[in-house]
């Protein structure tokens, strides 16, 4: 027991001040031995599960909550994501594009993380789809940066109500 009586310590008190930096290391590491003993499927199913609850999304559930609330239907609700994220329509169809890689686990050390960890945005993405549309929606991730591409980009497979 501790002095405050409880049994467990405050976990402010156990991480150091430079949690970020080893933070990243120890899952780039992580990350590194996955692949090098685990099978991809499991890894990609992993990753992906990780992303539905990532703490560095761009978009908060309250935020896609707001939108699909103000939403008049499913399409209103994707033109809508068009203007307040990086939803893109090109040609009828719809991608998640982005410029470069945001997450605070790469930053600029694209060379250090490999294409896998990109199953976590697209984990992310298909969780924010199932909020605002409400169904399960298919999405292929056809670009990625940490795979040597000038941009990461999911095709949303939406098919007509």
């Amino acid at each position: 027991m501790y002095p405050n009586g409880s049994t467990t310590e405050k976990m402010e008190e156990k991480i150091p001040p430079d949690t970020t930096e080893k933070t990243r290391i120890r899952v780039r590491e992580l990350l590194k031995n996955m692949e090098a003993h685990g099978d991809s499927t499991t890894i990609k199913t992993i990753l992906e599960a990780c992303g539905a609850r990532c703490p560095f999304t761009h978009l908060p559930d309250e935020q896609l909550l707001t939108i699909k609330a103000e939403a008049t239907d499913p399409n209103d609700f994707l033109e809508m994501l068009c203007q307040k994220w990086r939803l893109k329509k090109e040609n009828d169809q719809y991608y998640v594009v982005f410029d470069k890689c945001y997450c605070p686990l790469v930053l600029d050390d694209t060379e250090e993380f490999s294409g896998t960890l990109c199953h976590c945005t697209l984990g992310n993405i298909k969780h924010k789809l199932r909020i605002g549309l409400g169904r399960e929606i298919e999405v292929e991730m056809q670009k990625t940066i940490l795979g040597g591409d000038d941009e990461c980009r999911f095709h949303l497979k939406i098919e007509a109500d």
